[in-house]
């Protein structure tokens, strides 16, 4: 099956991570790949100079800084367009021009999968992770986002986390259907228990649903506090791995529960996120 995946670049800061994950996801899956340069003008709303103590707008500085960034985004398409070809990957650019989360919000739309650097925040202050910017776009992407490491790994697996809630189910299901292609990887399903047994929430509806989409598939229960075992969990054994979460629900009461545990994932997980909502 063939899906069109989006790699959103700051336009000005080529990441070498998210082509690499965009491009050989997009070669496995035979899927059409959209190289999103984005080059963020929120700055002209902060550019003045001062005449006689009254503030102007410089235009001759804008046209300045508009020119040498988009010197820097021609050189990063080229870098783009070279290393799809290398691959045989079917692609295109598009080039936005705005306020970054809008334009990727737009696009999201008319894709079935976004892929972005964790470290790519245009703007941000602070150094949170994920950056406002990624958090909203977790929250108000039309597609499934996946957040990557800046730099690429080799995956060869899939970690599903499970814990019950209708939005795992989903992420999972979006995992599987997105990408037929990787099913026969080994696909182990992580869920947590606070106390004692092995049993999974539904799990035989659960398990049911996995044999029709997964060849090669493994079952962890741990035991403890959810988000700290699971984290432990991840950092040790999700090398190689995709992780697939649900979470960021646009439900507000559903984004407090599991936006602690999102994040900290992509914070402190060395892998790939896969995060669906509904």
């Amino acid at each position: 099956m063939s899906n069109k995946i989006l790699a959103v670049f700051d336009g000005t800061k080529y990441s070498e991570g998210a082509s690499k994950y965009a491009i050989e996801i997009a070669k496995a899956t035979n899927s059409m790949l959209v190289g999103i340069f984005i080059q963020d003008m929120r700055y002209l709303n902060f550019t003045y100079a001062y005449a006689w103590d009254q503030p102007f707008i410089d235009f001759a500085s804008i046209e300045n800084t508009q020119n040498e960034e988009r010197e820097k985004i021609d050189l990063n398409i080229k870098l783009f367009h070279t290393a799809c070809n290398n691959k045989g990957v079917k692609h295109k650019v598009h080039l936005d021009k705005g306020v970054p989360l809008q334009e990727v919000l737009r696009e999201s739309a008319f894709a079935d999968l976004v892929v972005v650097d964790s470290h790519t925040s245009f703007f941000s202050l602070g150094d949170s992770a994920p950056n406002p910017f990624l958090k909203d776009l977790l929250v108000d992407s039309h597609c499934p986002v996946l957040i990557v490491p800046h730099q690429y790994t080799y995956f060869d697996n899939a970690t599903i986390c499970y814990d019950g809630s209708p939005s795992s189910v989903y992420a999972t299901k979006m995992f599987s259907y997105l990408f037929p292609e990787l099913n026969d990887m080994k696909t182990t399903v992580v869920s947590v228990n606070e106390k004692s047994g092995n049993h999974l929430k539904d799990g035989w509806n659960f398990k049911d649903l996995l044999q029709t989409r997964f060849i090669n598939l493994e079952y962890e229960v741990l035991h403890g506090n959810p988000e700290e075992e699971l984290l432990k969990y991840l950092k040790e054994r999700a090398g190689n791995s995709i992780v697939v979460m649900g979470a960021y629900g646009r439900n507000a009461i559903s984004r407090w529960l599991h936006q602690s545990i999102s994040n900290r994932v992509i914070k402190e997980v060395n892998a790939p996120v896969f995060i669906a909502h509904q």
